[in-house]
């Protein structure tokens, strides 16, 4: 009995370790099996959540089609609507079966305005093979974008990252066509059918951009409403169901609609080719909802909306988006709040799919979307920000600044997008931003004020006094008025000394030529400096002495004995780099308006 127990241990052993396996091969018919003639049976939703049937007639396998030993399979799909739409956008990830065995998605059109729906599918042993073969390496190498950028650098690397996705099909040379040599001519009109974009609650100047962005990808941007979960949305997916990735959702939704080809327990594949090609992804999957088919004679698309999260796409590889049923993943929470005049607060909640590319682009178009919705779209506004970037245990961002003209509102855009940028690409460890809390006091103005004058109370003073630093400072269409602001001379300082007043832009443009403020060595150090960004709304001061410095261990050090100087020259261990000038002290004023313009001034201390 006990070793009968045994060997029923081991039967079930084995048959956990087959269920295991990502895919049953019975069920798949292998793409060296499939020959011209046969007839398929595809399935898809094209309204509503039946899931309809249609025909697929075998024309014949482009071997190598998308790239080495990445081949499609050719066919004419027939039935439903496909008569009078062509082959539909939305449509990508759609099985086909052959005698009740799964060969493929419909992934791929060609030409352009065809007569007929002739459609490319991908074969399903090379969906999961990508999906459960890959590894962890990102492919989002070139799409880093330099903070602070325009709306049209964010625009135009969105429009990169599209293009990226629908990279080129390559040509066929005809000794590799399993079907008639004449179809080689056909490969360089073969393209990834588009999967059916959502875009809710964007005003239109900001969804114009974004559809121009995505023009080239796979994904054709339809309005769209948002719904509410429904009954049936407790059932669990299916092949032909519809399928969404999220880009952001909530009170602003962004993301794209396809088709579920096969479902292996909790493991999804879909798509039959990349939405991004971003490779290994953290991105909600969503059910999806398509209320029906717009016909068109340039491509036609389903109409279709995003749903609940239902899971997490894991990968967005060449040939297929995977992912799997359960908890969605960990997103970026933003809480925006607008405030204009007397009136009430406008709040705003979304969340935003982490990627170190992407992050700060959504972001970045999500705060403008919200500003751009609401406010005035030409003229000069001021717009003051409060708030912080949380990365959690990770360390915390304040943000405390004035943003005044005509670009009042890509200004703040920008600044909220650059410090997630900055921490999704530090070079010290892997950070995620957790949330995002941010209130902007908007009003239809030009609140600035310019530096006139600036003198001290004392025409020599000493080492160690502390003087009485006025600035004259003049309002936009306003009166003079005048800052007082205490600075202390350095009690070890002998030679002249040079006093900087000055706004943002003129400190960090000195930074960068003369002082050259430390390297971060650190994330505590990324953090501090992220912190130390220098803000619109604020009255800089610097006392420089032109005596050289050390940047090492992210910090400036002045004064230092030439034989401790040379001690870390000689030190190899330690990122350090020689200052022709230092900083002797440094103060601040926080204003109620962005402060432009600067001067200077050169002191020589009384000796005592």
């Amino acid at each position: 009995m006990q070793r009968l127990a045994s060997c029923l241990a081991v039967v079930f052993a084995a048959v956990a370790v087959l269920a295991a396996t990502p895919a049953d091969s019975s069920l798949f018919l292998p793409i060296d099996q499939v020959t011209p003639g046969m007839v398929g049976v595809g399935r898809t939703v094209f309204a509503g959540s039946a899931r309809d049937e249609f025909q697929a007639t075998i024309i014949g396998v482009l071997k190598n089609a998308i790239g080495p030993r990445h081949d499609l399979i050719l066919a004419r799909l027939e039935g439903g609507p496909l008569a009078n739409t062509g082959v539909i956008a939305g449509m990508s990830g759609s099985p086909v079966y052959v005698d009740g065995r799964l060969i493929g998605a419909v992934s791929y059109a060609l030409g352009s305005f065809p007569k007929e729906p002739l459609a490319g599918i991908t074969p399903i042993g090379e969906m999961t093979d990508a999906v459960d073969s890959s590894t962890g390496r990102s492919t989002n190498a070139g799409l880093a974008l330099q903070w602070p950028a325009s709306p049209a650098d964010v625009m135009t690397t969105l429009s990169r990252l599209a293009t990226r996705a629908i990279m080129p099909v390559s040509p066929l040379i005809g000794d590799r066509l399993a079907a008639s040599a004449s179809l080689a001519g056909l490969a360089p009109t073969l393209r990834p059918i588009a999967a059916a974009m959502v875009l809710n609650g964007f005003d239109p100047m900001v969804e114009g951009d974004l559809r121009q962005a995505f023009a080239t990808t796979s994904a054709t941007a339809a309005a769209t409403s948002p719904r509410a979960a429904t009954a049936d949305d407790a059932d669990a997916p299916q092949p032909g169901d519809p399928i969404g990735m999220s880009l952001i959702r909530g009170d602003v939704e962004m993301g794209a609609t396809g088709t579920i080809t096969y479902v292996d327990r909790t493991r999804v594949y879909a798509f039959g080719h990349p939405f991004l090609n971003l490779g290994s992804a953290s991105l909600p999957m969503t059910r999806a909802h398509v209320y029906t088919v717009l016909p068109s004679l340039d491509s036609s698309m389903k109409i279709a909306t995003l749903g609940p999260v239902i899971g997490t796409v894991t990968q967005d590889r060449a040939t297929a988006v995977g992912g799997t049923i359960g908890a969605g993943p960990a997103e970026l929470e933003v809480t925006l709040s607008l405030t204009s005049g007397t009136g009430p607060a406008r709040p705003f909640h979304f969340f935003v799919a982490r990627d170190r590319s992407l992050t700060p682009l959504l972001t970045y178009v999500g705060v403008l979307n919200a500003i751009t919705a609401y406010e005035r779209q030409t003229g000069v506004m001021s717009i003051a920000a409060h708030g912080a970037l949380d990365f959690g245990d990770a360390g915390r961002v304040a943000i405390d600044d004035l943003f005044s003209g005509d670009s009042a509102s890509t200004d703040v855009a920008t600044a909220v997008a650059t410090p997630i940028a900055a921490a999704l690409t530090n070079a010290f460890r892997d950070v995620e931003p957790v949330s995002l809390d941010l209130s902007l006091d908007m009003s239809e103005r030009q609140a600035t004020t310019t530096i006139e004058r600036a003198w001290l109370d004392t025409t020599r003073p000493s080492p160690g006094e502390t003087c009485r630093l006025q600035v004259q400072l003049r309002d936009y269409r306003g009166d003079l008025r005048t800052v007082p602001i205490d600075v202390t001379m350095p009690s070890y300082a002998s030679g002249p000394l040079t006093l900087v007043v000055t706004d943002a832009q003129g400190l960090t443009a000195l930074e960068a030529s003369d002082l050259d403020p430390a390297t971060p060595e650190s994330w505590p150090d990324v953090v501090e400096k992220l912190n130390r960004t220098r803000r619109n709304n604020r009255l800089y001061v610097r006392l420089i002495e032109a005596e050289p410095g050390t940047s090492t261990g992210g910090e400036t050090l002045s004064g230092l004995p030439d034989s401790v100087q040379s001690a870390l020259a000689a030190d190899a261990t330690s990122a350090r780099k020689t200052l022709h000038a230092t900083v002797v002290g440094a103060w601040e004023a926080r204003m109620d308006a962005a402060v432009h313009g600067s001067r200077t001034m050169t002191i020589t201390l009384q000796p005592r």
